[in-house]
């Protein structure tokens, strides 16, 4: 899929498999091509509570950022950083009330990470452990800080990044879309280069792929789509243990 923001143009693909071991997909994910907007969300509850809390995360979000661009004036990237954010800031809360619903979907929640590129830059935004990277000269960055127990111990010098296979809290997560009452979103502004690759992905293929791996993918003669399926099948390589949903954007200067 092709769409087009001067001075770029930009070519999207996605794919979202439940993987060898789940016996649902609790992973959703979506875009709106006019806006060059893309989400993802990594569902967790119990019975179908996080499958129902990532479809309606990512439902809501993509109808909020409609929303905000149906005014005809236009709006700065830190405008539309801020309403990003509160769009996040009231997906948690339909989420949380949702989760008091019913006993079947108490205590539900989901992460939710989310791009969108405008003239003069992307605007990065997530809670929880689903990540953004971002390829540029070759180089891989990961644009987003987990939201994790793990990501905390390594900050406070406590645990080394290295051992993180080994530990065995690796996927409590601190900060999701739903469990609480109010949330505060991480959202930043950065500048776009030409051939800039994103990906976003949910830790079903980021626990299971490395770096170097997702370089090299991402790096190939391949559309968006080719390398999400490339991801997903390398992930059900490996043992495909949890749901695993990539979405990957290439930036080129016309």
């Amino acid at each position: 899929m092709k769409k087009q923001l001067m001075p770029y143009t930009f070519i999207s693909g996605g794919l979202s498999d439940k993987g060898l071991i789940r016996e649902n997909n609790e992973d959703a994910w979506g875009e709106i091509e006019a806006c060059n907007f893309y989400t993802l969300a990594d569902g967790m509850g119990g019975h179908q509570a996080g499958e129902v809390a990532a479809r309606e995360a990512v439902s809501h979000l993509l109808r909020l950022v409609r929303k905000c661009f149906k005014s005809l004036k236009p709006k700065s990237l830190p405008e539309l950083a801020k309403e990003i954010k509160q769009a996040m800031i009231r997906v948690n809360t339909i989420v949380h009330t949702l989760g008091k619903s019913a006993p079947d979907l108490r205590g539900m929640g989901t992460t939710l990470c989310a791009i969108l590129f405008q003239e003069g830059g992307a605007i990065i935004a997530h809670v929880g452990d689903s990540r953004i990277y971002r390829v540029r000269d070759g180089h891989l960055e990961q644009m987003t800080k987990d939201h994790s127990l793990f990501s905390e111990l390594v900050e406070l010098g406590q645990l080394s990044e290295h051992i993180s296979s080994e530990f065995a809290y690796k996927n409590i997560i601190t900060k999701a879309i739903g469990t609480e009452p109010s949330v505060e979103p991480e959202v930043v502004i950065e500048d776009l280069h030409p051939e800039d690759t994103y990906l976003l992905c949910t830790d079903g293929l980021s626990d299971l792929i490395k770096p170097e791996e997702m370089i090299s993918i991402l790096t190939q003669d391949k559309s968006p789509q080719e390398m999400a399926q490339a991801f997903v099948k390398l992930a059900n390589e490996r043992g495909g243990h949890d749901n695993i949903t990539a979405i990957i954007i290439k930036a080129h200067e016309i």
